[in-house]
């Protein structure tokens, strides 16, 4: 029998399963793992040692949550349950908020946003933040934005991608 141990929280967290049912948690401390399963608590001083003991395959990369249909803005992508969501028709940006009742805005997608240390990658940022700072976005994808904020730090033949509060 072999119990699998998938992370929740890299090097801190994982859970523990035994053909897709959870069974226990692994957690890291300062002088080990504990491994709860069955009400009970048992420290071990490696995670090695207690993989060993129970014949646990630890899986070390964290799953990617992957983003579905249903979290996107106007097909831009976001990791909440969007709800109040509204596309800005001046500035052409789709924004959301988390909650019914809420009222922060924000932004889905992938923005490059310049404060005074200059350009820096922003994933769905609040609409005041893009109000008050220059940005570029929304981009689909990181590496659209990645190439983007490489070109707006003047990495490529020392150009720079215009603020949208500049005219072009």
């Amino acid at each position: 029998m072999s119990l699998l141990a998938t992370p929740v929280v890299k090097n801190k967290c994982w859970i523990v399963e035994d053909d897709g049912k959870k069974i226990g948690t692994i957690l890291s401390t300062p002088g080990g793992v504990v491994y709860q399963h069955h009400g009970q608590r048992e420290p071990f001083s490696s995670l090695k040692i207690l993989s060993d003991r129970y014949n646990i395959h630890v899986n070390k990369t964290v799953p990617k949550k992957e983003i579905t249909e249903s979290n996107t803005v106007y097909g831009f992508p976001c990791d909440f349950n969007a709800k109040n969501i509204l596309w800005d028709v001046q500035k052409q940006l789709p924004v959301f908020t988390k909650g019914t009742k809420s009222k922060s805005f924000f932004c889905a997608g992938y923005y490059i946003v310049k404060f005074n240390n200059g350009w820096v990658k922003s994933y769905c940022p609040k609409l005041i933040t893009l109000n008050r700072y220059p940005y570029a976005g929304p981009y689909e994808t990181t590496a659209e934005m990645q190439e983007n904020l490489r070109i707006a730090n003047g990495a490529l033949h020392e150009t720079t991608i215009k603020p949208s509060t500049e005219e072009i």
